[in-house]
């Protein structure tokens, strides 16, 4: 006879059997999620290390910006997922964070950006959370970074100083990416097409 004790003892079983379960999957999948990054790191390796004309390849690919991460981001996660699923745990705290948007007093368009009037030592936040894919600090604008969206927008902050970030930095929306002395330039980019302010500011 089933007394009520040993039914919520078998259920209390149940769910550690269940628990158990999905903790195994879990390490199985984060498992392979590490094992497949680890293939792709030594496969680039082994590309590179086999000729100069490989390594000019790869550099022309990754680092002249040919390379879209978003696209890299949405395959990695449509097949495998997050690429870190507990990143919420790993937030960095000691990051300057503003909660408020990109204020000026003017805009005007200049060459594919926009210009706009700021105050002194005015601190750039980000406009959306992204990758560092580029940073110039040879640029006519000051210093200038473009961080890209997991849609594929590129943002190009310039006329920046003291800057906070650096090249393949994940940057959360709303950090500081630096200072900017009365004037701000913002390019907005998305499928090589340049974009208008509006949507975003």
């Amino acid at each position: 006879m089933i007394t009520p004790d040993s039914f919520s003892k078998l259920n209390s079983v149940k769910k550690d059997e269940q628990n158990v379960h999905y903790l195994r999957k879990f390490i199985f999948w984060t498992i392979v999620k590490i094992l497949i990054v680890i293939i792709l790191f030594l496969a680039s390796l082994i590309y590179i290390k086999r000729s100069d004309k490989n390594k000019e390849a790869y550099e022309r690919i990754v680092y002249n910006n040919s390379l879209s991460f978003a696209k890299v981001y949405n395959v990695y996660k449509e097949y495998l997922g997050d690429v870190i699923p507990f990143k919420n745990t790993l937030n960095d705290n000691t990051k300057l964070v503003s909660d408020e948007k990109i204020t000026y007093e003017k805009i005007i368009k200049e060459n594919s950006g926009y210009m706009l009037s700021v105050s002194n030592s005015y601190l750039a936040p980000a406009i959306k959370s992204g990758i560092v894919i580029k940073v110039d600090e040879k640029s006519s604008y000051k210093t200038m970074i473009t961080i890209q969206d997991k849609s594929g927008l590129n943002i190009t902050y310039g006329c920046l100083d003291n800057i906070n970030v650096k090249l393949y930095d994940y940057v959360s929306k709303g950090e500081i990416l630096g200072t900017a002395d009365k004037k701000l330039y913002l390019i907005f980019e998305k499928d090589d097409k340049y974009l208008s302010y509006e949507e975003y500011l």
